[in-house]
């Protein structure tokens, strides 16, 4: 079984397992003692993956000094053995064997839930992996499914667009947030940094994303060859909110003019076509009576 076969394998049991941007994070920290030997992994400690920059705890500054002139040399069995994200490494003195992105465990200490274990199991057992492999993906799951639950006791969330649990619901207010919030007034940036997850709050900035959510807003089957799946799923999310604006001003104005009702209707039929995967046309009523029981009311009793 060649190595780009197993990675494939292992991102598809990960993917099910709604780790699989963890995947790689994992893989990187877990490999560290792996690239460098026992005895360098005795005083250092990789710690988080980031934007292809691998963060490296070690003891003090002369060790970061002597490490760093040998980083080409771990980024080449780091991209030659294991084909691995890693294109820097950055070293930084800290308490070795520290994970800064993890939250402060609560008072009781929360267990990964016993299911996803089991399916992450029942996933790995169907491949046939080398030992070593098994044993670092196996060490890579239960870690991220025991971080998944300590975040979520934490009041984390996942992204609607990707899945990835992250923070933006429990964050304290930052002074510009304290201050809109006092003015009554509302931002699209400010709300999708608490919306979204890091990295699909960057998607979101991007010129061909909005683009895209321009598209999906008036046709939703509009296919996307130029963004990812993650991508297309932000520019989805950024239509439905446009949706959800829309809709909003225009019930009541089509309460005053009927001829506005066409375009009322159409914008619902577009928003529940972007959440459930049906085309517009195929939307009917009680599937808009899901999404908003008063729209439903509304357009029944203007004939829309």
């Amino acid at each position: 079984m060649s190595e780009r076969h197993v990675s494939e394998l292992l991102a598809e049991v990960f993917r099910r397992a709604g780790m699989k941007r963890n995947l790689k994070r994992a893989e990187a920290v877990l490999l560290w003692p792996r690239v460098v030997g026992p005895e360098v992994a005795r005083f250092s400690s990789a710690r988080a993956l980031r934007d292809g920059i691998l963060y490296v705890d070690v003891t003090d500054s002369e060790t970061a000094m002597h490490l760093s002139l040998q980083r080409s040399r771990f980024l080449a069995v780091y991209q030659g053995e294991y084909g691995t994200g890693v294109r820097e490494i950055r070293f930084q003195v800290g308490r070795v064997g520290r994970d800064d992105e993890e939250p402060e465990p609560p008072a009781e200490p929360a267990r990964p839930d016993p299911q996803e274990l089991a399916e992450l199991a029942r996933g790995l057992g169907e491949l046939d992996l080398p030992p070593e492999v098994a044993q670092v993906a196996l060490q890579a799951g239960r870690r991220f499914l025991g971080l998944k639950a300590r975040r979520r006791a934490a009041g984390w969330l996942p992204c609607p667009t990707c899945g990835a649990l992250h923070d933006g619901p429990v964050r304290p207010l930052t002074p510009r947030e304290e201050a809109l919030a006092a003015a009554g007034r509302r931002d699209e940036g400010v709300e999708l940094a608490r919306e979204l997850c890091a990295a699909c709050r960057r998607y979101a900035d991007e010129g061909r994303v909005r683009a895209a959510a321009g598209q999906l807003k008036v046709a939703p089957g509009t296919a996307t060859p130029g963004l990812s799946d993650d991508e297309r799923a932000v520019a989805a999310h950024l239509a439905v909110r446009d949706l959800d604006v829309a809709i909003r001003e225009l019930m009541p104005a089509a309460v005053e003019n009927p001829r506005i009702v066409p375009q009322l209707e159409r914008a619902a039929r577009n928003r529940v076509a972007l959440a459930s995967g049906k085309a517009p046309e195929a939307v009917e009523h009680h599937d808009i009576e899901r999404y908003d029981t008063r729209l439903a009311l509304l357009l029944r009793r203007l004939g829309g």
